[in-house]
């Protein structure tokens, strides 16, 4: 099964740039960047992926600094978007859904931050043909909502220029902080300019705003770990796919065990469910870990693992085209195991 599974052709449709670098890309874009990785650098990245029994949501988003940190200049932060696209290439993941904040910093705006990621994936689409690579603009909720219409304008100015590229806005960030309805007129707007709305909702319990959030309505639904049987009922009669992150989930301590995850009880409700890995770096898998520990966990089939990636293909933002040859790739893949 590992085998079938590290082979199939996958989608990706939760991975945030920063946190999707594994150890060895950590590597190797410190020696791209400061000519060599140190000891002291490795024992860094392995702090970088060790959770504590006690890890929380605040823990694992203070990690973010480090990478943060090799991304501050244009051309770290171009070279870890090309890592970033070659290990989920290297793990057979043939769609991707990147997202990233914009970033300002002295060496470069939030505009420029969007264009170096840009150009970075137009380049690395020559060297890795195998993976489409889309991008989502992501708004962080801990920051002031001028942040927020700033990246939303840019992502709308620049969904003009790279349609193909840019679909739509992500609103992530430590879910602790910050309000919903705080964001909820730029996040209007760009969905009334075309763009589709990826929210991380019910990653903690505040079912206030989980309601406020399902009655605004989204394109998916990120985490949705507090999801109650109504709240998945709801989504289910919109087809609103639940992005399902296991590994994450366990780590950040908003999930107490695997057996308790909530894609077992997705799956009970047949409630639109797509896996994903929201941070392989940070939290050290692989979207092929991810169906594995589902599979070990929840008794999947092959025929289920397969029926989940050909609903991640539906749930994407890809266009019809894509995503017919997206599952045409799948069906090749599964009859050459037959």
């Amino acid at each position: 099964m590992l085998q079938f599974l590290k082979e199939l052709p996958k989608v990706e449709l939760h991975a945030h740039l920063n946190g999707s670098l594994g150890i060895g890309s950590l590597r190797d874009l410190a020696e791209r960047l400061h000519g060599s990785a140190s000891e002291e650098f490795s024992q860094l990245c392995q702090r970088f992926i060790r959770f504590d029994r006690d890890s929380d949501l605040d823990a694992c988003f203070e990690k973010f600094a480090f990478v943060h940190e090799l991304t501050s200049t244009a051309e770290g932060l171009r070279y870890a978007t090309e890592l970033a696209i070659r290990d989920f290439a290297r793990d057979n993941v043939q769609y991707l859904e990147l997202r990233t904040t914009p970033k300002a910093n002295g060496n470069y705006s939030r505009r420029e931050y969007l264009q170096h990621v840009l150009e970075a994936i137009g380049e690395a689409r020559k060297i890795y043909p195998n993976i489409l690579v889309k991008l989502l603009p992501s708004i962080n909720r801990a920051e002031p909502v001028a942040v927020a219409e700033e990246t939303v304008s840019l992502a709308l100015e620049f969904a003009q220029s790279h349609p193909d590229l840019i679909l739509g806005i992500d609103l992530s960030g430590n879910p602790g902080k910050g309000r919903f309805s705080d964001f909820a007129p730029i996040l209007s707007l760009a969905r009334d300019q075309g763009l589709k709305l990826v929210l991380h909702c019910a990653e903690i319990e505040n079912p206030v705003e989980v309601k406020e959030m399902l009655n605004f309505g989204m394109s998916r639904c990120g985490h949705g770990t507090f999801l109650t049987p109504e709240d998945i009922a709801q989504l289910k009669s919109r087809n609103t796919a639940i992005e399902c992150c296991l590994t994450s989930n366990i780590k950040s301590g908003t999930v107490p065990s695997l057996e308790e995850h909530h894609l077992k009880r997705l799956m009970e409700a047949d409630a639109p469910k797509v896996i994903c890995t929201d941070d392989s770096g940070v939290f050290d898998t692989t979207l092929t870990q991810e169906f594995l520990l589902a599979k070990e966990t929840f008794g999947l089939t092959r025929d289920q693992c397969v029926a989940l990636t050909l609903e991640a293909v539906q749930h994407s933002f890809a266009s019809v085209e894509e995503k017919q040859v997206m599952a045409a790739k799948v069906k090749k893949y599964v009859d050459s195991w037959q």
